[in-house]
This record gives structure tokens, sequence and C-alpha cells, in this order.
């Protein structure tokens, strides 16, 4: 892959994207969701039934009865969801059931830390006594930490969706991945944005089409209001004075278009207020305006994703 400079990799020639027909509907590109239960994988799986049902047969992975019912208020039939636990004993057959004639599939999976009630004592005190610096405390639950879910579970998603002739996979991580400092990490102890990042690069190796997006601090304000702004390597991080942000609504639309365009692309996304930017609506001009991927060279040398692929060999 060539470099535009030093430790940046360029992003690839634009390519052509073949829609390629399911066998259950020979008009529409079949999609699979995972995490189709939480907030911006319901909002992809919102966009494909009601705004592109014409284009594309969404089937959504979701853990309960409860998220399911969710996505039937949206249109969903019973044959457009799965119900399982993708890092559960019958992981596997769920996901093979999920992704049989798939062409896409988006990763919308994540750990979600739950906060230790008895830590907000101690923060509400600081309150009161105008203390700065007390912050609550978070924990994982044993079988959702960030290494069974964004590591082992997103490995698992793209092993099957490769042996399952999936296309493409669009996959939904995070902003703060370059900085293993990064506050994220030390949420539950998870280094949750270290096992992300192994899962992007796990996907960059796969061989698989791919779009990765990292997007900022996820807001649930209406999508489509705002001008999306893309970079690399959490350079919005590092500039104090502007976005930071993005809407879930915003992600999710970003998702559905990269089905179609942004291959093999690695990008970081925000959106800027309301007020001060058009609202984007030209998303090939978008990606085609970052020119850079974000760099993965730090990856190189890391020991479990080198046990991992030495395991396939």
């Amino acid at each position: 892959m060539l470099s535009s400079k030093a430790g940046v990799s360029a992003a690839p020639a634009r390519r052509s994207v073949r829609m390629s027909a399911s066998k259950n509907d020979t008009n529409k590109m079949k999609v699979v969701i995972t995490g189709a239960g939480g907030r911006t994988g319901q909002l992809v799986m919102k966009k494909l039934l009601q705004d592109r049902k014409d284009e594309f047969l969404p089937v959504g992975v979701v853990r309960s009865e409860a998220s399911a019912a969710k996505l039937k208020e949206y249109g969903a039939t019973d044959d457009q969801i799965v119900i399982g636990d993708i890092i559960g004993e019958n992981g596997k057959a769920t996901l093979e059931k999920a992704m049989a004639d798939s062409q896409r599939l988006v990763i919308c999976t994540s750990a979600v830390p739950q906060i230790v009630k008895l830590s907000l004592i101690p923060v509400i005190l600081a309150k009161i006594f105008r203390r700065e610096g007390v912050r609550p405390k978070f924990t994982f639950k044993n079988d959702q930490t960030p290494e069974q879910i964004d590591w082992l579970g997103q490995k698992s998603q793209i092993d099957v969706a490769k042996s399952s002739g999936v296309e493409k996979v669009v996959l939904v991580g995070s902003m703060g991945g370059t900085d293993k400092d990064n506050f994220l990490n030390t949420i539950g102890d998870g280094n949750i944005l270290v096992w992300k990042r192994r899962a992007e690069k796990y996907l960059i190796d796969s061989g698989i089409n791919y779009t990765i997006l990292h997007p900022g601090g996820l807001k649930d304000d209406p999508g489509s209001e705002r001008e999306i702004l893309l970079n690399v390597d959490d350079a919005f991080i590092n500039d104090k004075s502007g976005p930071r942000s993005i809407p879930r609504a915003d992600v999710a639309e970003l998702c559905v278009q990269s089905l179609t365009m942004g291959d093999r692309r690695a990008v970081d996304c925000v959106a800027r207020d309301p007020q001060d930017g058009k609202p984007t609506t030209d998303f090939q001009s978008l990606f085609d305006s970052m020119k850079r991927n974000c760099d993965y060279s730090d990856m190189k040398d890391d020991p479990i994703l080198g046990a991992s692929f030495a395991s396939k060999a």
C-alpha cells in the first residue's frame, strides 16, 4: 500500500462495487447487522428497512426477544431477525445462519460498561464539597468484556463472513485507538480501544473488502442535519478547537453509504454543529475528500494478533 507520508497510509484508488443478488430476493443485497439491538445498530436496521427497502434486505442479529420486538416495530419480519448469542456456545452457528447468502456485514457490536452504583457516593460528595477529579467507576459483565465482545466476538464475525462469501464488512469502532492511555481504556480496566483496534487490524489483514468507521463521541441528536467530516489517526481529538462528536444517526447513515462505497477505507468521523455547515448529502465526495487511511503500523508486532494468524496457518 502506498504512503502519502511517513506512517500514514494512502487511500486506494476508487473501486466499483458489485451489487450481488441475494438468493432470497434477486433485486436486493442482503445485509447482516450484528449488534442490531444496540442504539447504533437499530438505526442502521431502521434506515435499511424504511429508507432503502428497495435496495437492501437487512437481517438483524440480536440477543433477546425484546430487541427483536423493537426491530419488528421498524418493519422487520421474522425472517429478518436472528436471535442468539454470537459469543456463546452456538455463536458460530448463529452467525452462519444469519450470513447465509449475504453480501454485506455491518458490525455494530461493542462491550457496554455498567456503572458501579456505590462509586456514585464519592462523586456526589465531591460535588457537594466542590472537589474535582472524582469519577464514578465502571465494570463489564463477566461474559461481555471488551476482550470477548470487541476482539473474540468480532474476530468470529469476520471469520464467518469470509467463509460465508460475504464481500464486504463495515465495522463501527471508535476514535482514540492510537492512544493506549486514552481514558476509555481505563473504564472497567477493559482496554476496550486496544481490543477494538486488534479486531480492526484483523479485518484489514483478512483479505475481505472493508470500511472501518471511528466515530467521535456519540450523540442521540437527529441525523442528516450536520456536515460530516473525515480524518485519520485521532486528528480530531488532538484538535482542541474543532468538533469531536457525531450523532448516532449520522454514523448509521455512514454505515449504509459504506455498503456501496468507501472500499478499503479506515477513517475517523465527526460532525459540525448544525449552524456551522451544510448537511452532508454527497457521501462519495466525502470519502474522496479524505485521501488517507488510518495507520495501523503500531499493530505490526502485536503478539495476540500474531498468535491468532499463526493458529490459522
